[in-house]
């Protein structure tokens, strides 16, 4: 075996160690709960699908280890070692033309090259998503992949690699098109010089790649028309978002039209203007700063310009994907839209570096390798650690909350959840670990989605009348064959609102049942002092809850979500404003919160 293929191999095996050690070992938040029950189940996946995606992650629920979300955590941790094995071959390419006299030696090569891949591999946004079900890992692979081939069809005149990137855009058409598409222009002007020699054979045989890749699309028709079949036998716990049977269904999907709505909030949130310090998390400051450097170096010698410009578009690419989508720092999903350009600033940083080792070799030779391994060194120390967020090795608040929750369901209930990790979870642990099959349960979220309301409708009889209006009485006449219970939503009607009280980790219409409230487990407080997904979602409960139980004058219940709140984010100004409305309301004096 080459140098360069057992190096490649040590870089592979070190980036999936450091995945695969900090792989949540259950149903995890976000969309992970939701991404793992679509793999297990052959589902559709919020849009745009993510039918790669789901079928990538099927092929690893075979595996005989741990549970179902850590397979398919295991199958993105293998497609981000993928994606820093593919990074090292473009950074071995790069260092080739930044110093084509070979005057540093293929072993300072192979050193810098580990470098740029472990500084990537080993980057917290590429962790996040390497160690949980998600689509970003893989993504990024099918994207430096295409990238790598554009460069060798560059390099070596062959168009076999161009139709080889085009069969990997498509495969990433079906996995995340924004990212794909966009990534995806680098690979596209490394094509223009081969379309001035046979543009018309080319842009043939390039569709018929792309379209190849694409196919995969196919899956979600297929898909929903199945599930959509199988309600009434089998229920509607499968992940289907829309309804993919038809050509505007399928539009529906892949146009992500659902998240239109939100797209004013999430870019009045957004902050462009972070993008260089998201960087320096990333990739550490020395990086960061000297990427520039790298771009100029490259951009600077003639041979390699046009490389270049492939290779800086492709970066653009993902930062424009970031920015399209609301480029707000504290969203870990604009950390799986950067992917690539976290690759690429990894890439050009090393870039500067080989140019300072060419000047530093004219004093001593053995300057440049001893500079080189301490790269490695450096960026190797960065290895994940296994219980501290990003790593999630330990992550189980979400799963025992939910088990919870489900556990305090009376026989027969009928459960409505609001909130979409709430609903992610409960499917994954009804569809893959058969929990309370006995409940009927809808997701109120899912109901204004194309088809929802005719699947759930089918697969849940009873909950037909609740679903197409989800008024007192409906809900009343329902409470009287099934318990129902009920997460708090803004959407529901204002009379039923003001009806509800708690059960549990749920509330219910009152009853001539005693009603109790359920904390949290000690679990998820612990790991909402160093996990902030994990306090996000156990203080969105609360707040929610602390909120109905003001409105509704029950000032114990309050007081109590008040004080998880204060626990969980002290000083939080929305949580104080809310604890003074509820003094308000109430007119008991001594109701803040730390009062007795």
């Amino acid at each position: 075996m080459s140098q360069q293929r057992l190096a490649s191999v040590a870089v592979g095996v070190a980036a999936f160690a450091g995945y695969a050690r900090a792989c949540a070992p259950s149903a995890y938040l976000l969309d992970s709960a939701e991404l793992a029950q679509a793999a297990f189940g052959l589902g559709v996946a919020h849009p745009s699908g993510e039918p790669l995606a789901a079928l990538w992650g099927r092929l690893f629920c075979f595996l005989p280890i741990g549970s179902v979300a850590l397979r398919v955590g295991i199958g993105q941790a293998v497609a981000g070692a993928l994606a820093a094995v593919v990074l090292f071959f473009i950074a071995l390419r790069l260092l080739a033309l930044l110093d084509g006299a070979r005057t540093l030696g293929e072993p300072t090569h192979l050193l810098l090259g580990a470098a740029a891949a472990l500084g990537f591999a080993y980057a917290p946004g590429a962790v996040n998503v390497s160690d949980r079900p998600e689509v970003y890992a893989l993504q990024t692979a099918l994207s430096l992949g295409a990238l790598l081939c554009a460069l060798r069809a560059l390099h070596d005149d062959d168009r076999r690699q161009l139709l080889l990137a085009a069969l990997l855009l498509g495969l990433g058409l079906a996995n995340h098109p924004l990212v794909a598409g966009l990534t995806g222009l680098g690979a596209a002007l490394a094509a223009l010089p081969s379309l001035r020699r046979e543009r018309a054979r080319l842009i043939a045989l390039s569709v018929l790649a792309l379209f190849a890749g694409a196919a995969a699309i196919a899956y979600l028709p297929a898909r929903a028309g199945a599930l959509f079949a199988q309600a009434a036998a089998r229920g509607a716990d499968t992940i289907a978002w829309g309804d993919a049977r038809t050509l505007g269904g399928l539009g529906w999907v892949l146009s992500a039209r659902t998240f239109a709505t939100k797209a004013s909030i999430v870019h009045t949130a957004a902050a462009p203007l972070d993008f260089p310090f998201v960087l320096m998390e990333e990739v550490e400051v020395a990086f960061a700063l000297l990427a520039p450097l790298g771009m100029a170096f490259i951009l600077r010698l003639r041979p390699a310009r046009l490389p270049a410009l492939v290779v800086l578009l492709s970066w653009a690419g993902s930062l424009g994907a970031a920015l399209y989508a609301g480029f707000d720092p504290a969203n870990p999903d604009v950390r799986g839209y950067l992917g690539p350009a976290i690759a690429l600033t990894a890439l050009f940083a090393v870039g500067a570096f080989a140019v300072f080792a060419t000047w530093l070799r004219r004093w001593r030779a053995w300057i440049p390798p001893v500079v080189a391994a301490a790269l490695v060194l450096a960026t190797a120390s960065r290895f994940p650690a296994a219980d501290r967020y990003p790593g999630l090795r330990h992550a189980a608040a979400a799963d025992r909350m939910t088990g919870q929750l489900l556990a305090e369901l009376p026989p027969r209930a009928a459960l409505l959840t609001a909130h979409f990790e709430s609903a992610f979870l409960v499917g994954y642990q009804r569809l893959v670990e058969g929990r309370r099959p006995d409940v009927a349960w809808a997701h109120l979220g899912f109901i204004a989605h194309p088809g929802a309301a005719l699947r759930l409708g089918a697969a849940e009889p009873d909950l037909r009348a609740v679903l197409a209006a989800r008024s007192t009485a409906n809900l009343a006449a329902l409470d009287g064959r099934r318990p129902v219970r009920l997460e708090p939503d803004d959407h529901l009607p204002q009379d039923l609102r003001a009806k509800l009280v708690p059960a549990g980790s749920t509330w219910k219409l009152p009853d001539v049942r005693p009603s109790a409230l359920t904390a949290p487990p000690a679990i998820a407080f612990a790991e909402a002092a160093t996990d902030r997904q994990v306090r996000g979602f156990v203080a969105w409960r609360a707040y929610t809850d602390a909120r109905l139980a003001c409105a509704n004058r029950l000032p114990n219940v309050a007081r109590l979500r008040l004080a998880e709140l204060d626990r969980l984010l002290p000083h939080d100004r929305r949580a104080l404003a809310l604890a003074t409305e509820c003094a308000a309301l109430s007119n008991i004096p001594g109701f803040l919160r730390g009062a007795p």
